[in-house]
């Protein structure tokens, strides 16, 4: 008789008091809304043929619902492209599980079942996006709710980014994104380095490429670098500053709190201070590929041709942190 299995050794994502306390504010913010038009519904839960039916009778596809924020109270309507690039995956769950119980059972669940979960969902946002991106809507809906592209970064949907993009998002539309909290405008630039998403350098990389402005308003008297350097994803640092990220000062006077000060990170100091004595970042970035390349022509000419050898480097190393 063959041996059943060894069951997978997991941490839940949440303890049962956490996915309680998150299921219990999903029902508070969408206790709000529970006169919210079909399209609205469908949007929210990503529910690709209720939303295709919708715009086949003729709704608007820029109509201005209300729906729940995933981050404060509703101070406006919001199209069906600003809910569905907006919404997280979590409160897709519990959307459509319809019952704390079920909320409560995915969170138990093992990482490979949520995985297979979130790809479901991303692949029914990237198909929503797509859908009401075909029937004209507008990817820069205006207002001061958060545009589709910064939802977008929020969630780390890269693919989803490149769409808006294409579309004509504005890369560099300001909002506040939690206006209850009385937080400073944010871009999508700065959400994503906030994140903490798995594609946020590469995000960050399309935005800028796209025009994003690397050095967009401070947020509680941080910039750009200090956050990201604050969150400790080393690999935003030398995205940000090769597109024109400024290095941050050694004291920022605006708060002496030890933590809040990026040179005290003991990762990003010596990275600094390099860069630093270089002059500045492309100074730095060329005397670190210079000896990159030196290292591999000497290793890799016998096996492949000289001029492939800076393709190497490029494609294989991220230029410049160490």
């Amino acid at each position: 008789m063959a041996e059943a299995p060894e069951a997978e050794a997991y941490e839940p994502r949440y303890t049962p008091d956490q996915a309680r306390e998150r299921a219990a504010r999903f029902a508070s913010k969408l206790a709000t809304t529970t006169d919210r038009p079909a399209i609205s519904r469908a949007a929210h839960t990503l529910d690709l043929e209720a939303l295709r039916n919708e715009l086949a009778a003729g709704v608007g596809v820029d109509t201005l619902v209300m729906g729940p924020d995933d981050e404060g109270p509703t101070t406006g309507g919001r199209t069906p492209l600003q809910l569905a690039t907006a919404v997280t995956n979590e409160m897709v769950v519990y959307q459509r599980g319809g019952t704390e119980e079920a909320f409560l059972g995915w969170a138990a669940s093992s990482p490979s079942r949520r995985g297979e979960s979130d790809e479901g969902i991303d692949a029914d946002r990237i198909a929503c996006v797509a859908l009401l991106l075909e029937h004209g809507a507008s990817p820069n809906p205006g207002g001061t709710l958060k545009p589709p592209l910064m939802g977008a970064a929020r969630n780390g949907n890269l693919m989803i980014v490149n769409m808006l993009l294409s579309a004509g998002s504005d890369v560099n539309a300001l909002c506040f994104c939690a206006p209850h909290l009385n937080f400073d405008v944010w871009s999508a630039l700065f959400i994503t380095a906030l994140s903490q998403k798995r594609d946020c350098a590469a995000i960050a990389d399309a935005l800028l490429k796209a025009g994003a402005d690397p050095n967009p308003p401070k947020m509680a008297e941080r910039s750009l670098m200090e956050r990201a350097i604050q969150i400790g994803d080393h690999s935003l640092w030398p995205v940000l500053l090769r597109g024109g990220a400024i290095l941050p000062p050694r004291v920022n006077p605006n708060n002496l709190n030890a933590g809040f000060q990026a040179w005290n990170n003991q990762l990003a100091r010596p990275y600094l201070e390099k860069i630093e004595a270089a002059g500045s970042w492309k100074a730095y970035e060329k005397a670190h590929r210079t000896k990159l390349l030196a290292t591999f022509t000497r290793k890799f000419t016998h096996l492949v041709p000289p001029e492939l050898v800076p393709i190497i480097v490029e494609f294989s190393f991220h230029i410049g942190f160490y």
